[in-house]
């Protein structure tokens, strides 16, 4: 067996069965095994996956995190190379495993790559105009990602040696290609694209940009990193700066593209990343303290 294809899924009804359909539509010539790890589904998730040949490892909900579910994965495989797809990422072709596996094949200082995520379109306007920004349709641009374990394969060997962190609240694959030694190489593949979209759901919204806050104190203690936005020790009027930079490029892209609507909601939307970000960095201030 060659390459082991784990996606990780938790109510992903809504996409599950056409990102299946495109993975077992590839156009790969070796022999791939597909494994659905699902952290407590209660939709129809599960079902629509027992329709194709995948193998399900379930976990339990309390022992999930995002570092846990991937070292989970790579364990399980039996493949060389391990590639991992949120159950949320479909596919953009038949060419995407091909291409994302391509440069391991190919080159072995080559350890590791990820592909392109691209918007849906009208989804979500602001998580839209930031994976544009941050994927780059080619190599002419540089993605503003080191790593990102939503599209990538990485030598099972490698992970089985350097696994990822499992206390991280997110930014597990940050955290993983900045501790990777440097001579280990990772090559973003921008034709080796996926969907990927969360709609704009507030409460969703809410815990991502609380999570985030509490990331920021969590890699300053533990691993003395800094991550994406401001610094860790600076105090609320530079987020709030962040956030205002952030909006008038939101206003720009909606203007540009057709999306008047979302024009007056940006000031709630950033509100809403300000408040909710704020509040996680002032919990992982006082809990990564006392460590």
């Amino acid at each position: 067996m060659k390459t082991s294809i784990v996606i990780r899924s938790k109510d992903e009804a809504r996409y599950i069965g056409e990102v299946l359909e495109q993975v077992f539509a590839q156009r790969y010539q070796e022999p791939y095994e597909v494994l659905l790890l699902d952290s407590g589904s209660r939709d129809a998730t599960v079902k629509i996956a027992s329709k194709f040949p995948v193998t399900l490892y379930p976990m339990r909900p309390e022992e999930f995190t995002f570092g846990r579910a991937l070292n989970r994965g790579a364990q399980l495989a039996k493949g060389d190379h391990v590639v991992f797809l949120s159950a949320h990422c479909t596919p953009v072709d038949q060419e995407w495993l091909a291409r994302l596996l391509h440069p391991l094949e190919e080159d072995p200082k080559v350890v590791a790559t990820y592909g392109r995520q691209e918007p849906r379109r009208g989804v979500n306007p602001y998580e839209e105009m930031e994976l544009e920004w941050t994927f780059p349709a080619d190599n002419h641009g540089n993605p503003t990602v080191i790593f990102s374990c939503s599209n990538c394969a990485i030598r099972r060997d490698l992970l089985l040696r350097f696994p990822f962190d499992e206390q991280s609240p997110a930014a597990e694959d940050y955290i993983w290609r900045r501790l990777l030694p440097e001579e280990y190489r990772s090559i973003y593949v921008p034709s080796a694209s996926v969907y990927h979209s969360h709609s704009l759901n507030l409460r969703y919204w809410a815990a991502r940009f609380r999570i985030n806050g509490e990331l920021i104190p969590f890699l300053s203690k533990t691993y003395k990193m800094e991550y994406y936005g401001p610094p860790s020790h600076s105090p609320l009027s530079s987020f709030v700066k962040w956030s205002y930079v952030l909006a008038r490029r939101e206003y720009r892209y909606f203007r540009a593209n057709g999306y008047l609507f979302h024009l007056a909601l940006i000031p709630f939307f950033e509100g809403l990343r300000i408040f909710f970000f704020w509040r996680g960095l002032r919990v992982g201030r006082a809990e990564y303290s006392r460590t």
